[in-house]
């Protein structure tokens, strides 16, 4: 049977110069973002299925659920059981509710401001290593911090000057430094996920936010918001120092710098991170700034209790569907993954390459119908025990309506995230571009249009917005799978 050949150079193997002409592989082949950021976790779990066993599935599947969502929930635990735990002691609960919204505002912002630098610079180094660049990857990623801390420190002192000059000098100082850790800590944990050491990652975080905790028992106890400050600023450095050094550890050369000869800076990237982070922040930002939902904490800061507290307890409810995606993704998925891009690369046969590419596209079905039967089970479950689950945690019944938008709301913010990853990892990108802006601008008007509509509706904005960008990210993908052969051989970057 007559052998495939890709229409551009082929990469070298075992040519250490530099020369891979990267840019000019077919379009998977390249390397791809979702290959890089998720490259570690994939050889753990399949080494884990390798003893197949229920146990091991079990096993791969709790892995998995702990690498997706250790941090981000480690975080968020750490911030609440702090400000349980202060008022447990009786402590003023007006300050811990000001220290718990100014993380909130210093994670939101930061997040939001670092996405551009984030996934730009992440798919740049992806093509370092790809091109046996690896020596010079540490000093791209200093770069890439100092492009994203000073603009973060000017940042932070202009707001801090002009918006908060009614609070205290030691309150301004730490938000300062906390908001420049915190984009340090995004940059460098982006980074840190395409490493393998994912225990270590996880383990950071629970000493950093475990710091938080213990220390900010008895400094907020003498020192009130000042004290709690104090010690996320001081949990923060320990992470970011551990996060460095994991990095540092991994790639040899530090002190070496070569540009790689036709890597590029795909600019459209720091749309897709801006428009998504913006995406996910845009309706809490309109919950607390609108009058009748949001009220002033402290400066400029405003919150939503009436929204805050259900979107909060929703995000808790995706950690099954976060395992089983992080699951399929780096186990069906990158296997006919792999398979594809072996058969172009070593020259297969058409057969091959339609097996690998049938492949794909079940995995990528049975991966994403696996996530909405998981989902589904919880959000079923959250509507069922919606009004004893309030009142286990001490909440109002009247959050009801808004936890069971909100519930359906990040499922499917689940499946967005889903479709944003294989499109990375297909490269893409423009249809990670148009499903981020769709997403954003789709939050903006319907979370806006149902602030005029009324109470009834508060949270069925984000539901619908994510709605409508799924189904199109779904049929947009569809399409693109089964021509990916054809946007493999004939499409020019």
């Amino acid at each position: 049977m007559e052998r495939l050949q890709p229409s551009c150079h082929r990469a070298r193997r075992g040519d250490l110069s530099g020369r891979t002409d990267v840019c000019r592989l077919p379009r998977v082949v390249s390397t791809s973002l979702g290959a890089l950021t998720m490259a570690g976790i994939g050889f753990e779990l399949r080494r884990i299925l390798r003893r197949k066993s229920y146990f091991s599935l079990i096993q791969a599947y709790t892995y998995a659920g702990i690498v997706s969502s250790g941090p981000w929930l480690l975080s968020i635990f750490g911030i609440l059981l702090l400000g349980f735990l202060a008022v447990a002691q009786h402590s003023t609960a007006i300050a811990v509710i000001q220290f718990q919204v100014s993380v909130t505002y210093l994670i939101a912002v930061s997040l939001i401001l670092t996405g551009p630098v984030q996934l730009l610079f992440t798919r740049y180094i992806a093509d370092m290593l790809f091109a046996r660049q690896a020596t010079s990857v540490v000093m791209i990623l200093l770069s890439m911090l100092a492009i994203a801390l000073v603009p973060g420190a000017i940042f932070a002192s202009v707001v801090l000057k002009f918006w908060f000059a009614d609070t205290p000098y030691l309150y301004r100082v730490l938000m300062g430094l906390a908001f420049v850790e915190l984009c340090a800590v995004w940059v460098l944990t982006i980074m840190g996920t395409s490493l393998k050491d994912y225990k270590g990652l996880v383990s950071l975080y629970f000493l950093a936010y475990a710091t938080v905790v213990v220390l900010g028992l008895p400094l907020g106890v003498r020192f009130g918001l000042d004290g709690y400050l104090a010690a996320f600023v001081l949990g923060q450095f320990l992470l970011l120092l551990g996060l460095g050094v994991l990095v540092v550890r991994q790639f040899p050369g530090y002190l070496q710098w070569r540009m790689a000869k036709d890597a590029s800076l795909f600019w459209s990237l720091s749309i897709v991170g801006l428009t998504f982070n913006a995406g996910v922040w845009i309706d809490k930002f309109l919950f607390w700034f609108n009058p009748a939902t949001g009220a002033a904490i402290i400066g400029p800061l405003h919150a939503s209790p009436i929204y805050d507290v259900p979107i909060f307890l929703s995000y808790l409810l995706i950690i099954p569907g976060l395992a089983v995606f992080l699951f399929r993704l780096e186990t069906d998925f990158v296997e006919s993954y792999d398979d594809y891009n072996r058969a172009i690369m070593d020259g297969g046969s058409y057969g091959e390459l339609r097996a690998a590419k049938i492949g794909m596209i079940m995995a990528t079905r049975t991966g994403l119908w696996d996530i909405a039967k998981i989902q589904g089970v919880t959000v079923l479950l959250a509507f069922a025990f919606t009004p004893q689950l309030l009142h286990l945690l001490g909440y109002s019944a009247s959050y009801g309506r808004i936890f069971q938008f909100d519930v359906v709301g990040v499922s499917l913010q689940l499946l967005l995230m889903s479709l944003l990853n294989v499109y990375f990892y297909l490269d893409l990108r423009g249809r990670s571009v148009l499903l981020s802006v769709v997403f954003f601008l789709g939050n903006l008007f319907f979370t806006w249009l149902t602030l005029q509509a009324g109470t009834f509706f508060y949270g069925l904005g984000f539901l619908l917005a994510l709605f409508l960008v799924d189904v199109l990210g779904i049929y947009l993908l569809s399409r693109d799978l089964e021509r990916i052969d054809y946007l493999t051989f004939t499409k020019v970057r």
